[in-house]
């Protein structure tokens, strides 16, 4: 083991690292696998760190930061004065950054601290600061090229970043850290997975609680990607603390189905798999992208018997445009926060993909010469007594096979 990744974790996972990149000597990883799972944005950023001359540092209070510029194809490594102001009436000193330099005299700023990284499932030794115009929207910013390219290496639809942004290094995990610190690749890799999952997943981590802490059990179905490269189940037991983002209803989901048979539940979806998008030619995914989750998408039918305007939203008998593209894996909890155990995920789904989808695909003369059914007729079909012939049926079957079923249904917990 080098000197240079002697004592440090895996850039990628938690696993100590035996092996260092090359060429900047910053971040450390566990396997090959690992490394080549960071490379795509590593790479974007390898050559100007390893050009960086950190023996040039103007002062105490310059440290390594790195700038998005909106212009550029690629962010940078630049010194930013970070100068101590005190406070003698309050006694408390801080360093404030001075990004005028990179944001522009006159722009209003926000600052957001990093403490996790969504993708990778892990919290920071360090939060990061970053810095981007608070009216850029509206201000003329034009779209950040820099971000673009980190955008582009997972593809999904992701938030428009536009004007400059300069990311800060901070001591510690308090929640107002008062001394800044030097950036380095590992750091890198954290704000290129902040800025992918902005507005699109769960800044959570999705980690069983402490002892003695309250969690909710929920289940996780498992995408293609998830089942065929790691082996999960397709309908895995997870705790969900209670301040996860899908207890928020402004970041989760809502099933019309369940909703009208008396079982609400709440979902959101998970961040994908770096490894499964690198090595999709690896494995056989049996025709279907990495990332579908059927079961999922069937879950989201749209139950408004007016709603006809797909794409631009969820018609009748069809899910939301984004229950259909790049689901991946998806978290459901009991909006009471009861107990889910998988079967109860289970029963749910098939009865949504199995029971009620082809009465839905009826009303819409899929099973032509018959005279469709009216959708008011359906929605009467969709109600608790049909899904617990359904929920029944399933787990006579369980039975039958020699599986262990629940003793209770998703009504008696």
């Amino acid at each position: 083991m080098s000197s240079s990744v002697a004592g440090k974790s895996c850039t990628i996972c938690e696993t100590p690292g035996s092996r260092g990149c090359a060429r900047c000597k910053s971040s450390s990883y566990c396997s090959t696998d690992c490394q080549l799972d960071d490379w795509p944005v590593h790479k974007l950023l390898c050559a100007s760190f390893s050009k960086f001359d950190v023996s040039a540092r103007p002062s105490e209070t310059h440290f390594r930061s790195i700038v998005f510029p909106q212009d550029q194809s690629r962010p940078e490594i630049q010194w930013l004065h970070c100068p101590w102001v005190d406070d003698e009436g309050e006694g408390v000193k801080w360093q404030d950054p001075d990004v005028t330099p990179f944001m522009g005299s006159g722009s209003m700023n926000t600052y957001t601290l990093i403490r996790t990284d969504a993708l990778l499932q892990k919290r920071l030794p360090d939060v990061i600061d970053i810095c981007y115009r608070d009216r850029f929207l509206v201000d003329g910013s034009l779209p950040n090229k820099s971000t673009a390219a980190i955008l582009a290496t997972i593809p999904y639809g992701s938030h428009e970043w536009r004007g400059p942004i300069v990311a800060v290094g901070r001591k510690g995990q308090s929640m107002d850290p008062d001394s800044c610190r030097d950036l380095g690749m590992n750091d890198f890799r954290y704000i290129a997975d902040y800025l992918i999952a902005y507005g699109r997943w769960s800044l959570d981590l999705n980690t069983p609680g402490k002892p003695h802490q309250e969690v909710v059990k929920g289940v996780r179905i498992n995408c293609v990607g998830d089942r065929k490269v790691f082996g999960k189940p397709l309908y895995e037991p997870v705790d969900v603390t209670p301040t996860d983002s899908v207890f928020n209803r402004h970041c989760n989901d809502t099933s019309d189905i369940a909703d009208r048979i008396g079982l609400p539940i709440l979902t959101r979806q998970c961040p994908p798999s770096l490894r499964w998008m690198r090595t999709k030619g690896q494995y056989d995914f049996g025709g279907e992208s990495p990332d579908t989750n059927q079961d999922a998408t069937f879950l989201h039918l749209c139950c408004d018997p007016k709603a006809d305007k797909f794409p631009a939203g969820p018609g009748w008998s069809m899910a939301g445009f984004k229950w259909q593209q790049s689901v991946g894996s998806v978290i459901v909890v009991r909006r009471d926060q009861k107990p889910l155990d998988p079967l109860h995920v289970e029963a749910l789904c098939h009865y949504c993909r199995y029971d009620i989808r082809p009465l839905m695909g009826h009303t819409m003369g899929e099973y032509a010469p018959d005279e469709p059914l009216a959708r008011d007729l359906v929605l009467q079909m969709i109600c608790r007594p049909t899904f617990s012939i359904s929920w029944y049926k399933l787990c006579d079957r369980k039975h039958e096979e020699g599986q262990v079923v629940p003793e209770l249904s998703p009504y008696e917990v």
